[in-house]
């Protein structure tokens, strides 16, 4: 009994302890120089194409990143080169024509710096892989989840989802991403990393939602417009609410998918992003993001060829 007691004491005193632990702490991070951050994408779409240069920040910084302005910047394949100039907005490159990048093409992107120690050169490259070469139709239907339903408790939980039928590419290293643009606008979809992802690896060569895929994983779709809940009210009347998913489309809208090609190393480097978040380290993930910038140990961030095939209907 003394012993029971004992281990009692003993938890509250442990309990009361974690519990009145309410002041902020800091972990003292080793400091360290900061290095230079390099983003940039470049597409098949002709258009003024943007690199982004900035400085990373402390750990517990909470200014904004030092954006870097009088920066050398330039693009080449073997053949041509492409020259960026520096916009308005400090740190922000663009090409001082608008291009187009060919798939099948390794595309260099150098980076020239000059600061109080001289002169710095950051490289990287990226393969603009081959696309699909059409999306052959999308359909638009309603498809009801029995999984959400039952879990929810709903009586009935519908789905209005856009489902494309492509050829994909027999090539297990490409990676697709996905946007919908409604009206020419893609109001919420401003980044690569809210696109969606399909990743058919072992499937790859085969139809996109054809027979034997859907034999396999089912029929996938590529985005969602809205979603309609069934419910039974205290007299058992059925009722039901729906609500859009945003991006959505009202009768006579323009809808375009637009179907990415890219690098598995991307979508590491994009899966490191976007598990990365919060300023907690107990939270944070336990190894550096990925990067493509060189020299090692010096830049971070990421330089993507990526080519996009797009489709579009009156919804």
């Amino acid at each position: 009994m003394k012993k029971h007691i004992t281990l009692l004491i003993s938890i509250l005193i442990i309990s009361f302890a974690m519990t009145s632990c309410i002041d902020d702490f800091r972990i003292d991070t080793e400091d360290g120089k900061n290095l230079v951050g390099i983003n940039g994408y470049f597409t098949n779409e002709y258009k003024k194409h943007q690199i982004v240069i900035s400085k990373t920040t402390d750990f517990y910084a909470e200014e904004d990143a030092e954006m870097i302005s009088g920066a050398e910047v330039f693009i080449h394949d073997g053949v041509d080169t492409i020259y960026f100039e520096e916009t308005d907005r400090k740190g922000y490159y663009e090409t001082i024509d608008s291009v187009a990048g060919i798939p099948g093409h390794t595309y260099y992107l150098s980076v020239n710096i000059i600061d109080e120690d001289g002169l710095h050169n950051y490289y990287s490259q990226s393969r603009m892989n081959e696309n699909i070469s059409q999306i052959d139709s999308m359909v638009i239907k309603d498809v009801e989840d029995p999984l959400i339903s039952n879990f929810m408790g709903l009586a009935s939980y519908t789905l209005t989802n856009l489902y494309p039928y492509f050829q994909t590419i027999d090539d297990p290293k490409v990676n697709y991403l996905t946007n919908i643009i409604i009206n020419d606008t893609s109001a919420k979809y401003n980044s690569y990393f809210d696109y969606s992802t399909i990743s058919v690896r072992h499937m790859s060569g085969m139809y996109f939602n054809g027979p034997e895929m859907v034999s396999m994983i089912g029929e996938q779709s590529v985005h969602t417009f809205k979603a309609k809940e069934g419910y039974y009210e205290d007299n058992d009347s059925l009722n039901f609410f729906e609500f859009d998913y945003y991006p959505s489309a009202m009768p006579g809208d323009k809808v375009t998918l637009c179907i990415y090609s890219v690098n598995q190393d991307f979508i590491t480097y994009r899966n490191d992003i976007m598990s990365s978040f919060g300023s907690n380290p107990m939270m944070g993930t336990p190894y550096n993001v990925a990067t493509n910038i060189y020299p090692g140990g010096t830049a971070v961030g990421f330089f993507e060829a990526l080519s996009v095939t797009k489709a579009s209907f009156t919804y």
